[in-house]
């Protein structure tokens, strides 16, 4: 079911939907007598992956996930027993330093449960993340990671085993039963991910960081406008937490 639901939230995903779109096409033109079907297949394709990277578009996508929690206030949770923070990726290059082996969603993440834990110093951290395709788990990278910015690894707690939020979820909150919990991800995720979490029972405060749907204060110039890789991958992200809000309702584990 895992390998079944990764296969098909990446194919999904614009640009392999629209690159087999327009492998399609091109069989379509090369080989058969359905030239218009064809030419019709390519142009979708096209304007999916120029639709998806231009700003607005992920900006409509993303802005709605991110907005759904305000940013946790400290002094507004005063009784935050233990912090969360969920994973994402990271490459162990041994040729590269250990501080630059994650990607850019699992830093934001790091640093944001390394702030909570700084102001609740007597709270348990706990990073998830499982081992895939990498010598170690994106748990215990995160967790050096935040070790390395002076939290004590025997505050920390490593769930490396669960291979979905769904599955975390079930994990965390039995070992966080009863407690009062700051649950970090990005804020696309976080809708998910609390649902998921809340599901379980655990009492859970969201704490939204790595934000991509961003409203600057200036008008911008229109070359900002072009599509562009970034903005193809912040769709894409908010894609897949929509269709991953749909697959969780699908299966029962969320009910709203």
């Amino acid at each position: 079911m895992f390998v079944l639901k990764k296969w098909l939230g990446q194919l999904l995903m614009p640009l392999p939907f629209s690159v087999t779109l327009l492998l399609l096409a091109l069989l379509l033109l090369w080989f058969t007598r359905f030239q218009k079907t064809g030419k019709l297949l390519a142009t979708l394709a096209l304007l999916i992956v120029a639709l998806m990277g231009m700003r607005p578009v992920s900006y409509q996508l993303a802005r709605p996930l991110e907005q759904t929690f305000p940013p946790f206030e400290v002094s507004q949770h005063p009784d935050i027993q233990a912090i969360v923070v969920l994973g994402n990726g990271h490459v162990s290059d041994p040729a590269v330093p250990e501080r630059s082996w994650q990607n850019n969603i699992a830093l934001a993440r790091t640093l944001e449960g390394v702030r909570l834990a700084q102001a609740y110093p007597q709270a348990e951290l706990i990073f998830s993340g499982y081992v895939s395709g990498d010598p170690l788990s994106n748990a215990e990278v995160n967790a050096r990671m935040a070790a390395s910015l002076g939290i004590p690894r025997s505050r920390m707690t490593l769930f490396e085993n669960n291979k979905d939020t769904h599955d975390e979820a079930v994990s965390i909150s039995r070992h966080l039963q009863g407690k009062r919990v700051a649950l970090v991800s990005s804020a696309t995720h976080l809708p998910r991910a609390m649902a998921l979490y809340q599901g379980q029972g655990l009492n859970a405060v969201p704490a939204p960081t790595d934000y991509t749907a961003k409203q600057s204060q200036v008008v911008q110039p229109l070359y900002s406008y072009l599509p562009k890789g970034r903005y193809l991958m912040y769709s894409e992200a908010a894609i897949h937490e929509w269709i991953g809000v749909w697959w969780a309702r699908l299966r029962g584990q969320v009910t709203d």
